[in-house]
């Protein structure tokens, strides 16, 4: 019984990471689920609809990337992480808002800190990508 806390708390420490690791990705994530219940709208098969869903997400992330490579003007440089860095920014303050609201405080300083933090995590993703 007393490894059940420790485990516990470990188990619930990664699933906060990764949800704060996946809000680094909401555009292309977004983008994906939109793709998948669009396909399953249409008609296709549950499964080809989140392959379809899969592969949007996969497209926008390496189109994203190459661009992001690619680009020679700053402005566009800025533009295109403004445009990952704002869905990140505001799935990162609805997490730390919930987080903040169920450890007792109301929250609202905890989502700013961590969309704050969430906006520059996926500029910085975007224009260094790792080879």
């Amino acid at each position: 019984m007393p490894v059940m806390l420790p485990l516990t708390l470990l188990g619930v420490g990664y699933l906060i990471y990764q949800i704060f690791a996946g809000a680094t990705l909401a555009l292309p994530i977004a983008l994906g689920v939109a793709a998948g219940f669009g396909a399953s709208r249409l008609g296709c098969s549950p499964l080809l609809a989140v392959g379809i869903g899969v592969l949007v997400c996969l497209v926008v992330i390496g189109t994203s990337r190459f661009a992001a490579l690619k680009l020679a003007s700053p402005y566009a440089r800025a533009a295109l992480a403004a445009l990952f860095a704002m869905p990140a920014a505001l799935a990162r303050y609805s997490v730390a808002h919930a987080l903040g609201w169920f450890a007792g405080s109301t929250g609202i300083i905890a989502g700013l800190i961590g969309a704050g933090l969430c906006a520059v995590i996926a500029a910085h993703r975007l224009l260094r990508p790792a080879i």
